[in-house]
C-alpha cells in the first residue's frame, strides 16, 4: 500500500498534535484516573491536616484524584489534584507532582493554589517544563518551573492586576538568567503617545 504526499503529512501532524502539551484544570475531573498510592495519600493527608476539617464527611483516599502524566521518558510520575473541592478556594486549588520509585513516593512539584497546569513539550535537563496559571477578577499569576536534577524549581514568575483605566496588564516579572541570577522588573502600562 502506498501512502501519498498528503496522507504522509496528515499522519505527520495527527503525530505532533498527539506529542502536544497536556493540560490540567482544577475544575475538571482527570481524563484517565489512576490509583493513587497510599504512601500519596498519607503525605497530603498529613500536609492538609488543617483543611480536611471542611472534608470531615469524606474518606482521605478519596479527597484526592490523580494521573499518570509523562515529564521524562523513564520517571513514573503521578500528578495529583484534589477530588473535592473542600481543599479549594473558589477559583484555585493546590496541585501536586509525585515521582515514584518501587514504592517510594517524593514531591517533586507543588502549588497552593492554581487555576491550570500545563506540562509542556520544552525540556530542560531531561524533564518537561511545567507552567502554572491563576487569574480572577482583574488580577492573576504565571509561572514556568524547570527541572534541577531533584525536583522543580520556579524560572519565570509574572504577577499581574489589570488597570482598568488604561486597559493594560501591571505587575511585576522575575526570570532566571542563564547564570541563575534572578531578575525582577516592573511592568507597567504604555505611555500615552500624543
Amino acid at each position: 500500500m502506498k501512502l501519498s504526499i498528503a496522507s504522509l503529512l496528515a499522519l505527520l501532524l495527527i503525530t505532533i498534535c498527539a506529542q502536544s502539551a497536556e493540560e490540567f484544570s482544577f475544575a475538571e475531573r482527570v481524563k484517565h484516573p489512576a490509583k493513587i498510592p497510599s504512601s500519596m495519600t498519607a503525605q497530603l493527608t498529613k500536609q492538609h491536616v488543617a483543611n480536611t476539617s471542611a472534608c470531615q464527611e469524606i474518606k482521605d483516599d478519596e479527597l484526592y484524584e490523580a494521573q499518570l502524566v509523562s515529564l521524562s521518558k523513564s520517571t513514573k510520575t503521578y500528578l495529583v489534584k484534589p477530588a473535592h473541592a473542600c481543599l479549594c478556594s473558589a477559583h484555585d486549588c493546590p496541585m501536586w507532582l509525585f515521582k515514584v520509585n518501587k514504592t517510594t513516593a517524593k514531591l517533586i512539584w507543588e502549588t497552593p493554589a492554581t487555576s491550570k497546569l500545563e506540562i509542556m513539550d520544552k525540556k530542560l535537563n531531561g524533564y518537561s517544563k511545567l507552567k502554572e496559571v491563576s487569574a480572577v477578577a482583574g488580577q492573576g499569576h504565571e509561572s514556568i518551573w524547570a527541572w534541577n536534577t531533584s525536583s522543580y524549581t520556579e524560572i519565570y514568575k509574572n504577577v499581574w492586576h489589570m488597570d482598568a483605566e488604561n486597559k493594560c496588564r501591571l505587575g511585576e516579572e522575575t526570570t532566571e538568567l542563564v547564570d541563575g541570577r534572578m531578575v525582577q522588573h516592573t511592568i507597567s502600562c504604555p505611555q500615552n503617545e500624543e
